[in-house]
């Protein structure tokens, strides 16, 4: 049997609510964004949970390998009927990608563009779809630092 990564077997159940950005729009590279989701052991047992925070750049002009890539996670344990706000803080190292310099090594750039944050790793934000449905487990904030304007990469 094949399993989804991040999947495992419980004896309860667990729901997400209430996605939260501390701000939607960064405009410098030294800028956190702080993002909460409450979790909720809906189950009739105590339970653990790992709770994953994916980041995904729909639209890149550099080639990257990883669409979806996990950037925070942390391991909670609820009683049942019990929530916990969980909270994360994203920096400029969680948006950005290394892109190789020729005679240089790797360089760090962020494009500014729209990222997407994903809780849980099944979540589809369907990010290339304008009239899907929102996904309350997805949120959008936009880089606009001036450092990589969207396609300068390029050459």
């Amino acid at each position: 049997m094949q399993w989804d990564f991040g999947t495992g077997l419980s004896y309860t159940e667990f729901t997400y609510s209430d996605l939260t950005l501390s701000k939607t729009n960064v405009t410098s590279s030294s800028d956190t964004i702080d993002v909460s989701v409450v979790v909720t052991n809906s189950g009739s047992m105590a339970g653990k949970e790992t709770v994953m925070l994916f980041l995904t750049q729909p639209y890149r002009s550099i080639s990257v390998p990883e669409v979806k890539q996990l950037k925070k996670f942390s391991k909670i344990s609820l009683e049942a009927g019990a929530s916990q706000t969980v909270k994360f803080t994203l920096t400029a190292d969680d948006w950005s990608v290394y892109q190789p310099q020729i005679s240089e090594g790797f360089k760090q750039v962020a494009e500014d563009t729209d990222y997407v944050i994903a809780i849980k790793p099944e979540t589809d934000c369907d990010v290339y779809n304008a009239t899907a449905a929102a996904n309350p487990l997805c949120a959008t904030f936009t880089l606009q630092t001036g450092d990589y304007p969207y396609g300068v990469l390029l050459g």
